[in-house]
């Protein structure tokens, strides 16, 4: 294992488009199951680091379609993901007769590593697309937001080069059955991510990887800025939010959300909102002077 990481550690320094051969049957799967321990622990330090940068300068997003069930989500990101990123990103990296019409091999060869870091640098880049962050901080931290995206990009692009096309595509896909368990796990052990009662009101905010439509409740009862009731099931939480205070209004990390709110004598939305941040990334969009 030691031997594998100090290849993919020189194949960052002194790039090249070399594929590897093996005398060993076991040799791919040895390399294969090293990268993917690799990316295990480079996800543990990459975690706590996006955790703090969140505290920091909040990340937004939004839910997307594919998001909502675990098949559309596995297809897209465990499929048509890697084969889009490959023809993007890494198709190119392999030398390919057709080249020498535009690049001698010997060029090639000395000027890999930019090819290579290039390569890499976009397929982390692009990654900044997910989020809805237009800060000045958010751009300057960037780089270390999409950090484990980089490190992705070379062990992908080490796989694609070395190994070949299906085992990029493999790791891709069992890596992300993995991260969808982890998650999952992740969740079931913080739920109920928020729970509180007292004379006044009682409130209990679940949180739901996917979004299970069977079970789609809505109801909000409210008086102009005082609510009353909530009573949401699998629903996105920038729509609660959207219906609380108005679209475009606050920006959200969204997540599939139940909510169960309840107060007779009715609490100040902008109150609701203070109780919900304690737990939920929600922030008013800042407008220009």
């Amino acid at each position: 294992m030691l031997k594998i990481l100090q290849h993919f550690w020189s194949f960052i320094i002194y790039p090249s488009d070399r594929q590897l051969f093996a005398k060993n049957n076991d040799t791919y799967a040895k390399v294969f199951f090293t990268m993917f321990l690799f990316k295990v622990l480079i996800l543990s330090i990459i975690l706590p680091l996006e955790y703090l940068l969140q505290q920091i300068d909040p990340i937004f997003t939004k839910k997307m379609p594919h998001d909502e069930s675990f098949w559309q989500d596995l297809l897209a990101v465990g499929l048509l993901a890697p084969l889009i990123e490959e023809l993007l990103f890494r198709y190119f990296l392999k030398y390919k007769p057709f080249y020498s019409y535009v690049i001698h091999r010997n060029t090639w060869r000395k000027n890999y590593r930019w090819f290579l870091y290039s390569s890499v640098a976009l397929y982390g880049l692009a990654h900044l697309s997910n989020f809805e962050n237009a800060n000045t901080l958010f751009y300057v931290l960037g780089v270390f937001i999409v950090l484990s995206n980089i490190m992705d990009g070379f062990v992908f692009s080490f796989l694609r080069v070395r190994l070949g096309f299906q085992y990029n595509w493999m790791l891709y896909g069992i890596w992300n059955v993995f991260t969808i368990a982890l998650i999952s796990t992740i969740y079931q052990l913080k739920n109920p991510i928020l729970k509180e009662k007292n004379e006044n009101f009682q409130l209990e905010v679940n949180l739901t990887q996917y979004r299970d439509t069977t079970e789609n409740l809505f109801f909000i009862r409210k008086s102009a800025d005082t609510i009353y009731n909530i009573n949401v099931k699998q629903h996105a939480l920038s729509t609660v939010v959207d219906s609380l205070c108005g679209k475009n209004t606050y920006n959200v990390y969204d997540q599939f959300v139940d909510i169960d709110f309840r107060s007779p004598k009715g609490l100040a939305k902008d109150s609701l909102l203070r109780i919900l941040t304690k737990k939920l990334t929600i922030e008013e969009k800042k407008t220009a002077n």
